[in-house]
């Protein structure tokens, strides 16, 4: 009796921690602000010096939007045996995609400034791999633009830039985006019209919807807008697959 006692705690033991939802765990750090069948928005904000304790987040392929120029930040990543990963400083406006893999982890910003960015997470696309992507934000806003950045087979990102006091029409698409504000500008063609964007808000537009960006009259107004591609029946990747990568 005390030996299966023994193999049922030691088995008790071997088993994952119960998930530890950062939303409700660390409000302060993590905020949901969109939430639909086909993304998730999470508004992240890591305090200067502020340590997180652990937490999961999902597996989801997940799309990261710097909005501060940030420090180093440092990752404890809670897996056999535990490792250590250093985010290097961000820069307001650019991104990184990360493809879907389960993580779990503690967080310790190692700068004097404040760390705030965006996780998008691609509901459609659980553990459908892929490689990773980082794309840095334009040395010049000097000229009204829009440039695609990064595309593959679940999202494509687009940079508007859009020079100060221009009106700048934001094309219709086939597919629904998220546009996300990386500056103070205006856009209309939403129930509210002209409404006013600040740093990291967003706004959802469903596919062939219209909608125009005004930037301030003395200052360029910056977009990324992520465009959701459906998603597209594919082979299961294992458990083991998803930890290989």
């Amino acid at each position: 009796m005390a030996a299966v006692l023994l193999v049922c705690g030691a088995a008790l033991l071997s088993l994952p921690a119960s998930a530890q939802d950062p939303l409700q765990r660390y409000p302060q750090n993590y905020k949901l602000i969109f939430d639909n069948s086909q993304i998730s928005v999470i508004r992240v904000h890591y305090g200067p010096h502020e340590a997180v304790g652990v937490h999961d987040h999902s597996d989801l392929p997940t799309l990261f939007v710097y909005l501060n120029d940030s420090g180093r930040v440092q990752f404890r990543i809670e897996d056999i045996p535990p490792s250590v990963l250093v985010r290097q400083p961000a820069k307001l406006g650019s991104f990184r995609y990360s493809p879907g893999q389960l993580e779990r982890h503690s967080v310790e910003n190692l700068s004097d400034t404040s760390s705030d960015f965006l996780r998008i997470e691609l509901k459609q696309f659980p553990l459908q791999g892929g490689e990773a992507f980082r794309k840095d934000p334009p040395t010049s806003l000097a000229a009204s633009r829009t440039t695609k950045e990064f595309a593959n087979n679940q999202v494509e990102v687009e940079r508007v830039i859009c020079i100060g006091g221009a009106t700048c029409p934001l094309d219709t698409a086939n597919e629904p985006s998220v546009l996300i504000a990386l500056s103070q500008a205006s856009v209309s063609g939403f129930p509210d019209h002209n409404a006013a964007m600040n740093t990291g808000d967003i706004r959802w537009m469903e596919a062939n919807q219209q909608a125009i960006a005004t930037a301030p009259a003395n200052e360029p107004a910056q977009f990324l807008r992520v465009f959701v591609k459906p998603a597209k029946p594919t082979a299961p990747i294992s458990w083991r697959q998803a930890h290989s990568r």
